[in-house]
């Protein structure tokens, strides 16, 4: 009989598939609830007799409870063991994604939303955590590769779920959706929880809890991570917002109907694909190199191909172009993935890291409440207007990207030395 692979990993422990096959997975039926209310978000907006603004308040409900559970979530990550956290998580949004398609008030529709949101929240602060725990930082950016490209592979599923939604209507579409997940939620509970060592070292001696206090404060004090936080800021407009307008406005501007929708959303998915696969190549080379510094302009160049699509979008008349002008959107919606959390995970120590991910999905969450003012101009004025100002705020993210590259060695050498590539 095969020997089991040892409980905590040692320095030297390689790639190791079934934690990221399963992390991967989760993550990629999690998006598919996230995708089909973006892609059915007119749908659902005539069957509860909701504006434009109204249905994208509900749909940011979820945004706004990822936010509110990341730092619970966070300070429960590193104190608990977090492969528990990320099945509970699993099983709390399959329910309540049968729940959104079970409906029947718009109250019913927001706790479901918000419910679903809470439990989101492990994918973007457990899981980060889980990996970097997982693998060498070397190996990190193949790593969230890998676990990003879930979010893209499930939006190039755009157009299953819109003719989904046109064959068996859209409640039916969220309950079907949840069925994967109870599949690899067996599968979540073979998983055995890595060491939590010393930055970016894993060893087998326990690590330190640290009080909610001291670890806010160490966190908030690393200059890297303040400028990563207002990036991350104005880029919770574009990410968790984005996919939402880009239905509304290519039904206004354009006349999609939900097959057509799902076509941009696949897309975006497709150019995102794109994105992430060319940003953790930039990524791999930096670490292999200890060239830390290099990360955050791998994310700036990102950030400026997302303000590229966006005043494209802004700008271009033509319905065949603008879907094609989606590609380069979800190209630089991908570039920035890959070097973003092995960066957290480099300068930020082991007992305060699921901390440090709580913290930065809070602010994002925080950045996505901007979606519903620019729903309601693009309501008014025109999408285009929405997205022309999207565009100027991935500009300014892009500048304080750059002077966080400034910065970057004094938290790097402060962090100490990591495993050789």
């Amino acid at each position: 009989m095969r020997e089991r692979p040892p409980r905590r990993r040692t320095p030297d422990a390689r790639w190791t598939l079934p934690p990221l096959a399963v992390l991967f997975g989760l993550n990629l039926v999690d998006e598919l609830d996230r995708l089909a209310f973006a892609a059915l978000t007119p749908e659902l907006r005539d069957a509860f007799g909701l504006s434009d603004a109204q249905v994208v308040a509900v749909g940011a409900v979820a945004g706004l409870f990822i936010m509110l559970g990341a730092l619970p979530l966070g300070w429960l990550g590193d104190r608990v063991a977090r492969v528990r956290l990320v099945v509970v998580a699993a099983l709390v949004w399959s329910a309540m994604s049968v729940l959104t398609g079970a409906a029947w008030a718009v109250w019913v529709l927001v706790l479901a939303r918000a419910l679903s949101g809470i439990a989101r929240t492990s994918n973007e602060v457990v899981h980060p955590s889980l990996l970097v725990d997982y693998y060498r930082p070397v190996d990190q950016p193949r790593a969230f590769q890998v676990h990003r490209l879930a979010t893209p592979l499930s939006t190039v599923l755009g157009l299953a779920v819109g003719g989904l939604g046109l064959l068996v209507g859209w409640r039916w579409t969220f309950v079907l959706i949840a069925v994967p997940t109870w599949l690899l939620v067996a599968a979540a509970l073979s998983l055995r929880e890595p060491s939590r060592g010393p930055a970016p070292v894993a060893t087998a001696a326990p690590v330190a809890r640290v009080g909610f206090g001291a670890a806010r404060r160490a966190i908030t004090g690393m200059p890297t991570i303040r400028r990563l936080w207002v990036a991350a800021f104005l880029l919770g407009a574009a990410f968790i917002g984005v996919t939402q307008l880009l239905s509304l406005f290519f039904e206004r501007e354009h006349a999609f109907d939900a097959l057509g929708r799902g076509l941009v959303q696949t897309a975006y998915g497709a150019g995102t694909v794109v994105g992430i696969v060319l940003g953790a190549r930039a990524a791999g080379r930096a670490i292999a190199t200890q060239r830390w510094e290099r990360l955050p302009t791998v994310i700036a160049a990102g950030v400026l191909t997302t303000s590229a699509g966006l005043l494209l979008l802004a700008v271009t008349p033509w319905s065949g172009v603008s879907v094609a002008q989606c590609v380069l959107l979800g190209v630089g919606m991908g570039v920035w993935q890959p070097a973003f959390y092995p960066l957290v995970g480099r300068i930020v120590a082991p007992a305060i890291r699921t901390q440090a991910f709580g913290w930065t999905l809070l602010v994002s969450g925080l950045g996505a409440g901007l979606a519903v003012p620019l729903a309601r101009l693009g309501q008014a004025e025109g999408y285009r207007l929405s997205f022309g100002l999207m565009a100027g705020c991935m500009l300014v993210a892009a500048w304080v990207l750059a002077s966080a590259a400034r910065r970057l060695p004094h938290d790097v050498a402060a962090a100490g030395p990591v495993l050789p590539a």
